[in-house]
């Protein structure tokens, strides 16, 4: 019994056809003490009652250890905060309904954290085509510095993914969270590797990502992807210009010229609705390096000081 919690959080939405395997992937993992919150986000079709005929096969134990949680659709970034709200494990791992995890997946997890300390083990994974799989990896050289690690997410060159980073408690309580399920991860993990004093990579494919699901929000409309994207960092931008301490910091220039180039070359509306948009994007000089490549941001520039 000294050995630590794991929180294991899944939201669940329109998964029906996937549910069962990753119910039963985490229901078999080695570790003993995981405490199960699954957060049926108002999921329009059977997933919920597929989750529960796969937990009715399961030993009294492991049903006790299952929390489900229900509540009206808000969207993947606010499903994963009722399910943080109501975890009480030393770690946490996010999982994605539609995915599933190798059996030793969460020992080995801990095992790692607690030998070196670690705020955030990030982890090995496979991309799951349906006839194929690819094992992907996170380059090392991001992982070594968590301010790296937390710039480099905005030019995608380190992974924004929250569910192939198992995290202490600590870093990853009292977040702010975006409306939208678009980029909401990298929202997630900026503040996380903020907070972070030391990451680590475990080198093993413990993680299995589906990447056949058609319904998932990665397959949404690009214009709108983008324009969700865009509103996703202003509000986080919003919501932490005033302080001093912040998680934009060393960020805040990609947050606000993407959002500015999407409203440019995507939805136009967004100037109207974040007024302070335009001045901002103008304050910051032509710096090569960034996500907006130096022709875009001329573009930009041009654009903006004669709308």
């Amino acid at each position: 019994m000294d050995s630590p919690l794991v929180s294991v959080i899944v939201p669940v939405y329109g998964v029906e056809k996937y549910i069962s395997r990753c119910a039963e992937s985490l229901f078999a993992q080695t570790w003993p003490r995981i405490e199960f919150i699954f957060v049926d986000d108002g999921s329009p079709d059977g997933s919920v009652a597929v989750l529960e005929s796969v937990l009715a096969r399961q030993e009294a134990s492991l049903q006790e250890r299952v929390h489900l949680i229900r509540k009206t659709n808000e969207g993947l970034p606010k499903a994963r905060e009722s399910g943080m709200k109501a975890a009480r494990g030393a770690y946490v791992l996010h999982v994605d309904s539609d995915d599933w995890l190798e059996p030793m997946a969460v020992e080995h997890l801990v095992c790692i954290a607690e030998e070196t300390g670690a705020d955030i083990v990030v982890f090995d994974f496979w991309k799951e085509y349906g006839h194929r799989r690819k094992l992907d990896s996170e380059k090392d050289s991001s992982i070594a510095d968590p301010d790296l690690f937390r710039k480099r997410l905005y030019t995608y060159a380190s992974y924004g993914y929250v569910w192939n980073k198992f995290y202490r408690r600590g870093v990853c309580e009292d977040l702010y969270y975006p409306s939208y399920s678009m980029h909401e991860d990298i929202v997630f993990n900026t503040q996380a590797l903020f907070r972070a004093r030391k990451i680590v990579h475990l080198k093993e494919g413990l993680y299995h990502y589906n990447r056949t699901n058609a319904a998932s929000a990665t397959r949404v409309a690009q214009r709108l992807r983008r324009s969700r994207s865009a509103r996703n960092m202003m509000d986080f931008y919003r919501h932490f210009a005033r302080q001093v301490n912040s998680p934009l910091r060393g960020v805040d220039d990609e947050i606000i010229l993407r959002a500015a180039w999407i409203g440019l070359t995507k939805d136009r509306s967004l100037f109207e609705d974040y007024p302070e948009l335009a001045s901002l994007a103008l304050s910051y000089p032509l710096k090569a390096g960034r996500f907006v490549g130096l022709g875009a941001q001329l573009i930009l520039k041009i654009y903006l000081k004669c709308r």
